[in-house]
């Protein structure tokens, strides 16, 4: 699509910087942010999402400038919607944050197209009532910018990691002390772990230990850490550790669909007519709760669990 005229403030750029990731963090961060809601399959059928009024024009208005999840299941407002919350849910969960641009812009016909744009970077940070973009060295090079992109708050949703299951600054520290933790496994660092060459030492039992440490870490946000050997613990324990992880899961997905609630309400004042977010059929906490007392007293079957993960 040709655009002949925005009002982007926001650079959009490719970067070869990489974040490198120790392999755990990766894992912590890959199980957390996905699954957040069905994508496919029985359980994704069950979910509706409807607008309240049933605003026909805004509908498709809102279905083309949502920063949709992109996958082959995106083709209705259901899927645009659950995709929409995957979306921000990943970013969240990535990076701490999310910040999105409200842009307005016109194609060569003069049909007005509006978007809300990621702002992403180097460094995004709110200063006063702006938004601060820094990016990469090498894309500023290469875009001759020589100074941070300041777009004004008002132009922007910021959304934050929740408070509720901590906050970003803590949540973005525990990613980093996790990432420093994992770093020391002496698996993964063999040739730079300086007891392999001691008389006596046990690198399986060190590993062991570190994998408990790794857990210990974890349990903030109740990860079940992929541990399938049972090694570690029980399999009852897995399992009791996983829904425990679902629980966190849907908290984070909660906080989503309100700030996703939100966003639409305010943008349908924008366009002219107040309209309302209703999402119908996902799984609740509570029946979380149900399963797990179900789960601890015995009378929950094993391959029934997996109708609540």
């Amino acid at each position: 699509m040709m655009i002949s005229e925005t009002n982007r403030l926001s650079i959009r750029y490719h970067t070869n910087t990489h974040d490198e990731r120790e392999h755990n963090s990766w894992m912590f961060m890959d199980d957390f942010s996905q699954n957040i809601v069905p994508v496919y399959g029985s359980k994704h059928e069950i979910v509706q999402c409807t607008l309240e009024p049933v605003n026909a024009d805004f509908q498709e208005r809102l279905s083309e400038l949502l920063p949709s999840y992109k996958h082959r299941y995106n083709e209705d407002f259901n899927d645009i919607i659950l995709g929409t919350i995957q979306f921000i849910a990943q970013h969240l969960v990535h990076h701490g944050y999310l910040v999105l641009e409200f842009v307005t812009q016109k194609d060569i016909n003069e049909d007005v197209i509006y978007k809300l744009e990621t702002v992403f970077g180097k460094e995004v940070k709110i200063k006063g009532d702006n938004v601060i973009q820094v990016i990469h060295a090498d894309a500023a090079e290469h875009l001759k910018i020589t100074a941070p992109v300041v777009i004004p708050i008002a132009k922007c949703f910021v959304i934050d990691f929740p408070k509720s299951l901590g906050g970003k600054e803590k949540y973005l520290k525990f990613l980093e002390e996790f990432k420093e933790l994992g770093q020391q496994s002496p698996m993964m660092s063999y040739f730079r772990n300086p007891l392999t060459g001691y008389a006596g030492y046990d690198m399986t039992e060190h590993q062991r230990l570190h994998d408990l440490e790794l857990w210990r870490k974890s349990k903030v946000y109740n990860w079940h850490h992929r541990e399938s050997s049972g090694k570690l613990f029980s399999g009852y324990y897995h399992i009791y550790r996983h829904l425990q992880f679902r629980k966190s899961k849907i908290e984070l997905r909660n906080y989503v669909v309100e700030q996703l609630k939100e966003i639409i309400s305010k943008l349908s004042e924008k366009f002219g007519d107040k309209t309302e977010l209703k999402i119908e059929g996902l799984i609740s906490s509570e029946r979380i709760d149900e399963t797990l007392e179900q789960w601890k007293s015995g009378e929950l079957k094993p391959n029934s669990i997996s109708e609540v993960l």
